[in-house]
């Protein structure tokens, strides 16, 4: 897996996701246990027993410490193994019988963990997502899978110029396909542009809710390093958005995983609810039919090989900006 790129904070599950079962998730190829303790406290261990290196996902919890489904070792939320079954009461616990534990904290819907040097995750902010449970937003949530690199599918959020083509549905207009002028904002940690586009087709529920003829829609496209993105479609209509917000979880050099979060601020009830997850998994299938098809591997490692235009100059925003917080995972040289 890529290295250099462990000191950031990563949303690997939805907050709801866990509840009393431990969770086994893997980041940058290896495996983390998440489990709540009897006050419904997150935490997270390196999911490798210390005995014979079972997850310890099949396992339970009791108390504040998850048990070992293997042997029945017992951890506590420090990672010290407090019990070992097989040994005669009395006996020494040995000092190596612990696991690694990894800052971890329930923030924006989801459950994050940072995979790097401890005493440097207060130093690393966490995206925010002010819209997520504010009154008059309704939230939908789902995962799904790429056979891709996670850099691959950040930029495919960050693409300014693929709608009429690869999304056909909403933006199907394409002999007017044109990209205005581009502002991109690069502050530490994020790289962003608003653009104005042609409205989306009114499909769906759209056709209910939004006037049939406006000039324009715009959008906000927002990347956060390394893998956080949101789409903050404005319809300029009542004010009406639709905010996608999703952490693009590299699993391994060829796997990602996106766990998203979607809100609104339109219809927000929750028989409306299968319209939005339709839409999204919808465009997911769309993008992930071109993704896929794309070298291997980081994007970074064939930008030589690229003829990137004015359209994608959010995309080098972000691999330079990558590059410059993490320069051994991304050596893009920065300007």
């Amino acid at each position: 897996m890529t290295q250099g790129l462990e000191n950031f904070w990563y949303a690997v599950e939805h907050a709801h996701g866990l509840r009393d079962q431990p969770l086994s998730v893997t980041l940058l190829g290896r495996r983390y246990l998440l489990f709540r303790d009897a006050s419904g406290q997150a935490h997270a261990l390196a999911d490798y027993c210390a005995h014979r290196g079972a997850s310890l996902a099949r396992g339970w919890v009791e108390g504040s410490c998850v048990r070992c489904p293997y042997h029945g070792w017992s951890y506590d939320t420090d990672g010290h193994c407090v019990r070992i079954p097989a040994d005669p009461p009395g006996t020494a616990i040995p000092a190596l019988a612990r696991m690694a534990t990894f800052p971890i904290r329930e923030q924006s819907g989801f459950l994050w963990i940072f995979p790097g040097e401890a005493g440097r995750a207060s130093e690393v902010p966490i995206p925010p997502f002010p819209e997520l449970g504010q009154p008059g937003w309704r939230a939908v949530s789902g995962s799904y899978t790429w056979n891709a690199h996670f850099s691959r599918v950040v930029e495919s959020a960050l693409d300014t110029s693929h709608a009429p083509f690869v999304h056909r549905p909403f933006f199907g207009n394409r002999e007017d396909a044109s990209v205005e002028g581009l502002e991109i904002v690069s502050e530490p940690g994020l790289v962003s542009t608003h653009h104005k586009l042609k409205p989306p087709a009114r499909v769906g529920l759209l056709k209910y809710i939004v006037k049939r003829k406006r000039s324009h829609s715009s959008s906000t496209l927002t990347g956060y390093l390394p893998n956080v993105n949101r789409i903050a479609l404005d319809f300029n209509w009542k004010g009406y958005q639709y905010i996608y917000f999703a952490s693009n979880i590299p699993v391994g050099d060829h796997t990602t995983l996106t766990k998203w979060i979607g809100v609104r601020n339109f219809l927000p009830y929750g028989w409306a609810d299968g319209n939005s997850i339709r839409n999204t998994v919808d465009t997911y299938e769309e993008d992930k039919a071109v993704v896929e098809t794309q070298p291997p591997g980081p994007s970074w490692s064939t930008q030589g090989d690229e003829l990137l235009l004015a359209s994608d100059q959010l995309i080098l925003a972000y691999r330079r900006a990558l590059a410059r917080a993490c320069p051994s995972a991304a050596p893009v040289p920065a300007p």
